[in-house]
């Protein structure tokens, strides 16, 4: 039975550095931290005065906030999202207006890892010792330079290819006037066909929209071979159909909105892709090596989170090398692996139902028949017996159990708030 430090005295000899007691978690937006759809957020139909949903959104938020009160700077809460700083602030922005009771994060990653930004004087600015981090660990990555090595690739490969940039390659009906589609609104027709967009205020990914006149496979080639010749390590996707973001064609004199065509191109720190991991990992990195006893925790609801939320992603921060191929009952039953999981400072909340994620939840029962807990399922953040911040206070209280130099140093106030209600006490 874990015994509560402050209510037994057993408080540690004070010649100890104390540095524990701090809770990083990193959240997906939509879907996770967010409890509806960019529709419902965004569309000014939706969320009216007195309705259910606006009522169940003020008050999911208002528990963000009361138990950040609460907290007091002990629990610090990172959003990391596939949108790109634009979109994210364009959201928040939406619900402002709305006078909806929105809690806004300590930090935000955009671009499923992308760049860091934080709050400063009320505005969202750009982390730069993350791009610096980048840059050193691929072997130059400069996005800046990389982008007009491509318009040149692109000049070479189409005739006057007209280049605009947008805050949000997408449509008005999702992101207004700073959407893509109103900047193609403003071009001129023989330009419509000819347009290469590029997002705005981007450090550590490059985001292309291409109207349907471009030779866009050949132009991918092109820039792989400049990045393998002067050996920057990135990784180029390109989508012909994008689906997940719609955009502006000119076709037979009239616009049309298509599923986009569309690239991105973003670096690959030491060989791998930058995803939500990278973030997370380096978090847990440094509790792990600086001793400081601290907890990390991910939350997310879809498939671009699930290398953040797969414990066996930091194995190799306790040296250990697994053979991903293998079943996890196999990987489970090495007990250097479960004792490296048993001690990692680490939680994992998946919300929802998607099916893409439903080898965590096999894992989650896998490892609490040996005791260990590090996987949170809910069904959704709204729900009141189990839902986003029921689930981060299970995880802290998990962590404090196993660890309670963590459970005295995050303060009385936050340590009973663990029990509001008694269900993770049970």
């Amino acid at each position: 039975m874990f015994i509560n430090p402050i209510k037994y005295n057993t408080i540690p000899a004070s010649n100890l550095s104390f540095k524990a007691g701090k809770t990083s978690v990193y959240t997906d937006f939509d879907r996770t931290y967010t409890p509806f759809s960019h529709v419902e957020m965004c569309a000014d139909y939706t969320l009216p005065e007195g309705s259910e949903k606006r009522f169940l959104f003020n008050e999911y938020f208002q528990k963000i906030k009361d138990f950040s009160d609460i907290a007091k700077g002990k629990v610090l809460l990172t959003i990391t999202t596939g949108r790109n700083v634009s979109e994210y602030k364009y959201v928040e922005q939406k619900l402002k207006d709305k006078h909806l009771n929105y809690f806004s994060p300590d930090a935000v990653i955009t671009k499923d890892g992308g760049d860091r930004f934080v709050k400063q004087d009320n505005k969202w600015c750009k982390d730069s010792q993350k791009t610096e981090a980048i840059k050193a660990s691929t072997n130059g990555w400069d996005a800046l330079k990389i982008k007009i090595a491509i318009k040149d690739i692109i000049r070479q490969e189409f005739k006057n290819p007209v280049f605009i940039e947008s805050p949000v390659n997408r449509t008005k009906d999702d992101y207004g006037a700073i959407s893509l589609e109103e900047q193609f609104d403003k071009l001129s027709d023989k330009d419509k066909e000819n347009y290469v967009s590029f997002t705005k205020d981007e450090d550590n990914s490059i985001e292309i929209a291409f109207s349907n006149k471009i030779p866009s496979a050949k132009i991918k080639e092109k820039i792989e071979d400049y990045l393998k010749k002067n050996n920057i390590n990135a990784v180029v996707k390109h989508y012909p159909q994008d689906f997940n973001g719609f955009c502006p064609q000119f076709k037979n004199g009239e616009k049309i909105i298509l599923p986009g065509d569309r690239m991105f191109i973003k670096p690959a720190p030491e060989g791998k892709q930058i995803s939500k991991l990278y973030d997370v990992k380096d978090a847990l990195k440094k509790v792990i090596t600086g001793s400081t006893d601290d907890l990390i925790i991910a939350a997310g609801d879809e498939s671009n989170d699930e290398e953040m939320l797969n414990p066996l992603n930091y194995l190799d921060l306790y040296g250990i090398n697994i053979d991903k191929n293998k079943p996890v009952s196999e990987i489970l039953k090495d007990e250097n692996v479960l004792e490296a999981l048993g001690k990692m400072p680490f939680a994992a909340i998946i919300v929802g139902s998607s099916k893409k994620l439903d080898h965590l939840r096999e894992m989650d029962k896998m490892l609490r028949e040996k005791g260990i807990n590090k996987i949170i399922c809910i069904p959704d953040s709204l729900d009141k017996n189990n839902g986003f911040v029921e689930a981060i206070k299970t995880a802290m209280y998990d962590y404090a159990e196993k660890n309670p130099l963590y459970s005295y140093e995050m303060g009385m106030d936050l340590y009973t708030s663990l029990m509001d209600g008694g269900s993770i006490w049970s």
